[in-house]
């Protein structure tokens, strides 16, 4: 009896085990979608970041590649002419030297290169002659060596103006002492004192005379050379200066490109001149009714500076360059007068002939006078 009652409840109890176990299966499983997109999204956005630092790093990269082969290029051009130099090739190392400063100004050693270059074409160009031997005794050289290490100083130090007064004294005081020495240290003197005094003090006139000086010790390098030409450009535009504001504006103009700070004595910029050049035509223009010209060179002058008194000129010029023109008015046509009704003559019947211009008509006749004759009108053939 007991395992038929085991055996009946074991019957009972099955159902509905399985009746839980379909209630589970069919129960909803937990959405997955929303963790699937955020994970996706995550590896978007890693990639991103990824990529971006991976061009940061490929643009460092190339970078540092343009920056190993302009040093690499001047290295092996700077080496070039090292030994060019040396074998006495003057001119193929000057444009070496030259070239590896226009790439690298700051190269070690090539600006001192280039003043050697510079030294040696000199003394090639103007050599020095050899003084005849006499017997005489040997000088004291004190005094010319304190000088010329005291020149080296002021030249080591930049100071132009004592290296100058030094080594004047030292030539004084004995003009064959170190000839050719002396020479490259007046050469760096004027050379330098020659672009300072253009670029920081104004002083064009005296800058370009110790540039010129300069070159009869050795030949200028090309940085000497456009600042010498940029103050005689300069010089050249101000002489024009109230007398060919078109001439200003040009040579101006083309200055102000290259050195818009660059002033003589009177304080006035190279951008100053140019925009009071510009301003001063735009009058003459605006003067002579060329509206669309004189409407160009103000906003010219102020593209250089906002100036709220050129503002009203340039607004006025530009209203008259776009005004519309004004048709012309038109003449009332005269009435053109209606010639009379032609009048066929009937046979028989004479016709007076109309009065001509400058003859006076015929009189009609009066009573008692006999009238004109008539010329009859021959009739038609019919």
């Amino acid at each position: 009896m007991c395992i038929i009652a085991a055996m009946e409840s074991t019957e009972n109890t099955q159902p509905l085990q399985n009746e839980e176990n379909l209630e589970q299966k069919k129960s909803p499983k937990p959405r997955r979608g929303r963790w699937v997109l955020i994970g996706i999204l995550i590896v978007l956005i890693g990639s991103a970041i990824g990529g971006y630092f991976g061009l940061e790093k490929a643009k460092q990269l190339r970078l540092q590649e343009q920056d190993k082969s302009v040093v690499n290029a001047a290295t092996v051009q700077f080496e070039l002419g090292v030994s060019e130099l040396a074998n006495k090739q003057y001119e193929n190392a000057q444009k070496r030297f030259e070239y590896v400063i226009q790439i690298m100004p700051n190269f070690p050693g090539a600006q001192e290169k280039l003043t050697e270059v510079m030294l040696a074409k000199a003394q090639v160009a103007t050599p020095t002659l050899a003084p005849t031997p006499t017997l005489t005794p040997t000088p004291d050289l004190r005094g010319e060596e304190e000088l010329f290490e005291q020149a080296m100083v002021y030249v080591r130090e930049e100071n132009w103006q004592d290296a100058m007064a030094t080594l004047d004294s030292l030539r004084e005081l004995n003009l064959d002492y170190r000839t050719v020495d002396v020479d490259g240290l007046y050469y760096l003197a004027l050379r330098n004192r020659g672009v300072e005094l253009i670029l920081n003090e104004g002083s064009l006139e005296p800058g370009i005379y110790d540039l010129s000086l300069a070159e009869t010790f050795a030949p200028l390098d090309l940085e000497a050379k456009n600042y010498r030409m940029w103050a005689r450009n300069y010089l050249n535009g101000a002489s024009y200066w109230a007398l060919d504001w078109s001439q200003v504006v040009a040579i101006f103009g083309d200055l102000y490109t290259y050195l818009p700070y660059l002033r003589d004595s009177s304080g006035m910029t190279t951008t100053e001149r140019y925009r009071v050049g510009l301003i001063n035509w735009g009058d003459l223009l605006n003067l002579s009714e060329e509206f669309c010209l004189a409407s160009e060179k103000y906003e010219m002058a102020l593209a250089v500076m906002n100036d709220q008194n050129v503002v009203p000129k340039a607004t006025k010029a530009y209203e008259e360059c776009h005004k519309p023109e004004e048709e012309p008015t038109k003449k009332p046509q005269q009435a053109t007068p209606t010639p009379p009704p032609s009048v066929e003559p009937t046979i028989g019947e004479t016709t007076p002939p109309a009065p001509t211009e400058g003859t006076e008509p015929t009189p009609a006749p009066t009573q008692g006078s006999e009238p004109p004759p008539a010329t009859a009108t021959p009739a038609p053939d019919l």
